[in-house]
């Protein structure tokens, strides 16, 4: 339904009334920071059974928003400038030899528990705070060797979020102590008490327990800035959320973000940008690093690693949307396997055999296979669509004969693809690699019982990657089915007529790799790479344009026309707001196809009656 009605959208385009909006950008950071009204009403009229998502960290946010600040109209700066200074709080505390001075109120919106059991003139709550942050700093600093944030006394906020539905946020300052080393401050809510925070997933969580993690994870932002301020903001995420685990193992908090990510493993590459809240869900990746690396100081060395780079290439602020590459680096601390590493992970997030918190296993997500095959014999690989570098797909084999053997045969392979077969069975797991010579895995003994999973991995180099499409060795044909091949109904055909779309290199502000790439006219259109608007489209296209054979053709003609067209609108700024307009309907009918699909139907319904209304005139004339 969603595909139909897009393409009706694209169809009636013209039909719709056109007002031009405010400029794109403008309205997305408006949106996001001058919510109050909004998010107060969805707290307060939430129900048991409902939860609002709180957002885990606004560190890219803010980022972003500094990145874009030129872009922006000055009536949207006037009314976002007093996000991008530090709050003016009327007390704060400095513990005796802590590292942190703790900035509060006690009256108004920001206003904390004043309960003072101890009577030092001090809010109860204001010293748990900075002992939980003496804490984490003796953990991440002390114990783990991480980089101290520069400064004497590190600034902590207590401030009212529940509006802004978020834990916290680290900002960096605009000057730094050296050409990459920025210091920086943290913002975390007042009290975390609210409902909000309460009740999200994998809870209740009391307010220490979400002030630990939020405490955890913003501190290694601050830990970041001080290493290099031209960071990877996903791999900054992924190791704020890793570290939340590390430092409090009992909070847990962060294997609700993991379903997040894997169901989309095989079309949000490992380094790509902001997708949802799948950064945050890609911590599990630092972990299994931490565990074949021996030791979780793998993860400082790739810090220490980014740290030692110089201001990249064509960058003359840390505001210009230009970061250090993440893949170079990360490829650097692994000894140039990478890839191998990735595919390493993508088995074990199939398999489970974590060596760590083995405690937590369980809370771990495994990945659903994207399809399921009955069948023995000589049987060919399924198609599969690998868009960018660092993804990965699990599909499922079930004997159809009581014993036998399997052999899942490819086309030729890309260098970049890495295949295995895992057999499990009561015995165990028994791992079968792919063969080149004869491009193919071979499981030698199949029987009842055994269940083979076929884990396949695009590990292409680069920041982008390279989209894989590949088609199955043969066509499927009747002698498959007489062999006992059977394919499970679950709308992923296969389908020999698949395209290799290609990727193409997104613009600087979206700070390195992506989910594939493209959308260049609506980047064009909306300003930024990040919109929201445009990951919508991205996300369309990944998921439904990309996974059949008319739709891959359709990107495809895309990416071969749009370029010329996106530069010239993106020269102008009338164009952008007449293509905004174009776009309505075709962005509506992404997110609500239910109600573009009868916006169509109503559409032809009453250019059906305006028809027949005619015909009817024109027999009564004759």
């Amino acid at each position: 339904m969603a595909k139909f009605s897009t393409l009706c959208a694209l169809c009636v385009t013209l039909l719709l009334p056109a007002v031009a909006s405010a400029a794109a950008l403008d309205d997305y950071y408006l949106s996001k920071f001058a919510q109050q009204v909004h998010s107060v009403k969805a707290v307060s009229s939430v129900s048991q059974s409902q939860t609002v998502k709180v957002e885990r960290c606004r560190t890219p946010l803010y980022r972003e928003l500094k990145r874009d600040w030129k872009q922006l109209e000055s009536s949207t700066k006037k009314a976002l400038a007093s996000y991008l200074t530090r709050p003016s709080l009327p007390y704060v505390c400095n513990p005796v030899g802590g590292h942190f001075s703790i900035h509060y109120s006690t009256t108004g919106a920001n206003a904390v528990d004043t309960t003072d059991a101890n009577g030092n003139g001090v809010p109860d709550w204001v010293e748990t705070v900075a002992g939980v942050f003496e804490y984490v700093y003796d953990i991440e600093i002390n114990k783990m060797g991480y980089k101290a944030p520069p400064g004497i006394r590190y600034d902590i906020y207590l401030a009212d979020l529940v509006a802004e539905s978020v834990y916290g946020y680290t900002q960096n300052d605009n000057i730094g102590v050296t050409a990459t080393s920025y210091p920086s401050y943290i913002i975390i809510d007042r009290s975390f008490t609210s409902r909000l925070y309460v009740d999200q997933p994998g809870g209740p969580y009391d307010a220490k327990t979400s002030l630990r993690i939020t405490a955890a994870h913003e501190f290694h932002h601050a830990i970041q800035f001080a290493y290099n301020a031209y960071f990877n903001m996903i791999f900054a995420e992924m190791t704020s959320t890793w570290m939340e685990d590390e430092v409090y193992d009992s909070g847990n908090q962060l294997y609700t973000y993991i379903d997040d990510y894997l169901p989309d493993a095989s079309s949000i590459p490992l380094n790509a940008q902001a997708v949802g809240n799948s950064k945050y869900g890609r911590w599990v990746f630092n972990r299994y690093i931490a565990e074949t690396q021996g030791s979780r100081t793998a993860i400082r060395s790739v810090w220490k690693e980014i740290g030692d780079q110089p201001v990249p290439a064509g960058a003359t602020s840390v505001n210009d949307g230009i970061d250090v590459p993440l893949v170079p680096v990360l490829d650097t601390v692994l000894k140039g396997n990478l890839g191998n590493n990735f595919f390493g992970f993508a088995k074990r997030m199939l398999l489970q055999n974590w060596l760590s918190h083995v405690g937590d296993i369980a809370r771990i997500p495994t990945i659903a296979p994207a399809q399921t095959f009955t069948g023995s014999g000589s049987i060919q690989a399924p198609s599969f669509n690998l868009p960018s570098g660092y993804t990965f797909a699990v599909y499922k084999y079930q004997p159809s004969l009581p014993s036998g053997s399997l052999q899942i045969n490819f086309a030729t392979l890309p260098a970049s693809i890495a295949v295995a077969a895992e057999k499990v069975n009561s015995l165990g797991v028994t791992e079968y690699p792919y063969n080149a010579s004869s491009q193919s895995v071979t499981v030698p003994s199949f029987e009842a019982g055994d269940v083979v999973y076929l884990v396949i991995c695009n590990n292409s180099n680069g920041d982008m990657g390279s989209p894989v499409v590949v088609t199955p060795a043969f066509p499927v044909d009747e002698s498959l089915v007489s062999d006992g091949v059977t394919l499970s109904t679950d709308g992923l055909a296969l389908d020999a007529n698949r395209l290799t779309v290609p990727v193409q290199q997104s613009s600087s502000t979206s700070g390195g790799g992506s989910s594939g790439g493209g959308c260049f006219i609506a980047t064009a259109a909306y300003g930024s790479y990040l919109h929201p608007k445009v990951a919508e489209l991205r996300q369309f296209r990944d998921r439904h344009l990309l996974t059949n054979a008319p739709g891959r053709l359709f990107v495809s003609l895309y990416y071969r026309l749009s370029p010329p067209i996106a530069e010239i609108i993106a020269e102008h700024e009338w164009m952008k707001g007449g293509v905004r307009v174009m776009l309505v309907p075709v962005v509506l009918s992404v997110e609500h196809p239910a109600g573009a699909l009868m916006t169509v139907l109503l559409l032809m319904g009453g250019a059906g009656i305006a028809r027949r209304r005619k015909l009817a005139l024109v027999r009564v004339r004759r």
